[in-house]
């Protein structure tokens, strides 16, 4: 069983870059702010999923053991009958500042929104479209 993921694959997702100001990108995470992040990721996605991070309870829901070098996964069920909402789990053992956060987001959120492009360039592309998306989202006026 492979312990991580592809170098390509690791380097496009550390250029994922996140929109938080710079001030921000190191805060920790918590859950409230993970799950109002993650609301936003939904909404320019157009895609909605539900936000785990009870990575047991993940394992237990989708059948699949959750690796522990995985910073997220999401899981839309068996190709036979997908899920109405898919899952999104993230671990916060690996996933601890909110710049990491928004990388983990954004890069499971493309997976939903075009999962046959795996980890194609062209996938971390989407995916840095949504972190742009998100950060005009937070930058627009009220």
């Amino acid at each position: 069983m492979v312990d991580r993921a592809h170098p390509v694959t690791e380097q496009r997702h550390a250029d994922l870059r996140s929109p938080l100001p710079e001030h921000e990108r190191d805060l920790p995470v918590d859950v409230s702010w993970l799950r109002r992040r993650a609301k936003l990721f939904a909404t320019v996605s157009e895609r909605n999923f539900h936000l785990v991070t009870d990575l047991a309870a993940y394992a237990s829901i989708s059948g699949m053991p959750y690796l522990s070098h995985y910073a997220a996964q999401v899981y839309l069920g068996p190709k036979t009958a997908r899920l109405k909402v898919p899952l999104m789990a993230i671990n916060l053992g690996l996933v601890t500042t909110r710049e990491e956060a928004d990388r983990a987001l954004a890069h499971e959120t493309m997976h939903l929104v075009v999962p046959s492009y795996g980890h194609k360039a062209a996938a971390f592309a989407r995916a840095q479209l949504l972190l742009d998306q998100v950060g005009q989202l937070t930058t627009a006026p009220a």
